[in-house]
């Protein structure tokens, strides 16, 4: 029953944010940049010196700008199901002045547009558990990334929800209303977060045969080709 139940609250819950919900997610995620994303780009800088990083699921593009923030030789590409999303982390990266060195567009991480190896780093936050077929993605993954080169997925889902999430942010508009209580219900129907042997399991299903998943508050998953 409880498998069944995770089945279909992983088909419920969309894959990319709602257009609706794009501007109350902004601003829910910019609660969280000095707590986490900032923490997750110095991990990530110290692994990667220069060269081509794509971020799957890149939302309002915090966690890219403070990477190219702390590294001025990486370019950056950031894609995500919806497009206002994506206006977002456009302007947000001009705020930041780091615009030229990230690119932001609306993509399907099931089907990437770009070439076999040609990234240096492919990174991913909060998306992991909504992927619908999180083998194929892994496997995209896989594919454009530059042989020796790593894959790196957090999957902070219940504590973007729940520490950094919508009862910090007072809704004043009715649009911010609605959202406020859909990412409310999100939480509460979110299914159980995938153990590490799951985890595993998934994995051991694509190209990647280097890998290793860790974390406690937050599952880790760091793959190399």
């Amino acid at each position: 029953m409880e498998a069944l139940k995770n089945r279909i609250a992983r088909y419920i819950i969309p894959e990319g944010i709602p257009w609706f919900a794009a501007s109350l997610y902004d601003k829910i995620a910019r609660t969280a940049i000095t707590s986490y994303y900032q923490k997750v780009a110095e991990e990530i800088v110290a692994a990667i010196d220069s060269g081509r990083m794509l971020d799957i699921g890149t939302g309002p593009g915090y966690l890219p700008i403070e990477i190219a923030k702390r590294k001025s030789n990486l370019h950056i590409d950031g894609i995500d199901l919806t497009k206002k999303m994506i206006k977002i982390a456009q302007k947000n990266a001009l705020q930041a002045s780091v615009a030229n060195q990230l690119h932001f567009e609306v993509g399907n991480a099931n089907k990437l547009r770009f070439k076999d190896n040609s990234y240096d780093m492919v990174i991913s936050t909060g998306a992991f558990h909504s992927w619908k077929n999180p083998v194929k993605v892994i496997n995209e993954c896989y594919r454009v990334l530059k042989p020796g080169k790593e894959a790196w997925i957090y999957d902070p889902a219940r504590i973007a929800y729940q520490e950094n999430g919508s009862s910090r942010i007072r809704p004043f508009r009715v649009l911010d209303w609605f959202t406020y209580h859909w990412i409310a219900l999100l939480s509460k129907i979110q299914p159980r977060e995938r153990t590490h042997q799951e985890i595993r399991e998934i994995i051991s299903q694509t190209k990647f045969r280097i890998y290793e998943v860790s974390g406690n508050r937050w599952v880790f998953i760091k793959l190399r080709k």
